[in-house]
């Protein structure tokens, strides 16, 4: 019998994930990510392989209003932390249209300089329609980047309001990115997105 050019070997994904090829990762992603029922069979499999290999990663939420400087800051700082010998994934989530559907995926494009390094790994990725801005796998994501080596897992959120709340569940800090002088008083005592926050940052102050 001769396998088809989509299917998966979930072995060979297993193998390739815990040497931490990012190939191998963004391959795996894609899998979790595709809606199609052999893919998602796959899927499923090696998630349940991969559980053993998860939970020693710290993880980070980070959110804020279009314009915040999100993908500058999460540049700096994951240079700041690949510049001291750890590895860092970058999970960003775009939204995706409700006309078209796509995405532009134009994150990874920000973070020119992360990119090119080794022990980085960015992976943007789209809403598909989910709220609470994130997408609809992040957090299978998150288990298969923890499986393939790297200590600190950041998810950039889209950045559309203080619905954007359901990172706060996947991440073990969640930080939230402010405009100076971006509201009035009432603004400031609103709840959601910012009472869940373990760390405010204004930022171009």
């Amino acid at each position: 019998m001769v396998k088809s050019k989509t299917s998966f070997d979930t072995k060979t994904l297993l193998k390739g994930l815990v040497s931490g090829k990012r190939s191998t990762l963004a391959r795996a992603i894609t899998l979790v990510e595709s809606t199609r029922k052999d893919h998602q069979i796959f899927a499923q499999e090696l998630l349940e392989k991969v559980l053993s290999k998860t939970g020693s990663s710290i993880r980070i939420g980070i959110s804020g209003v279009p314009g915040v400087g999100k993908s500058t800051f999460i540049e700096n700082f994951g240079l700041f932390m690949v510049n001291r010998g750890y590895k860092v994934a970058v999970l960003a989530v775009d939204p995706s249209s409700k006309r078209a559907g796509g995405s532009i995926l134009g994150d990874k494009i920000r973070m020119e300089e992360l990119s090119r390094s080794n022990f980085a790994f960015i992976r943007p990725s789209p809403t598909g329609g989910s709220l609470g801005g994130v997408a609809r796998r992040t957090r299978e994501s998150m288990l298969l980047c923890e499986a393939a080596g790297y200590d600190v897992i950041i998810v950039e959120t889209v950045g559309v309001g203080q619905s954007e709340t359901s990172v706060a569940d996947m991440v073990d800090m969640f930080i939230l990115l402010l405009l100076p002088g971006g509201g009035d008083e009432i603004q400031g005592l609103k709840k959601g997105i910012i009472e869940l926050s373990d760390l405010l940052i204004v930022n171009k102050a």
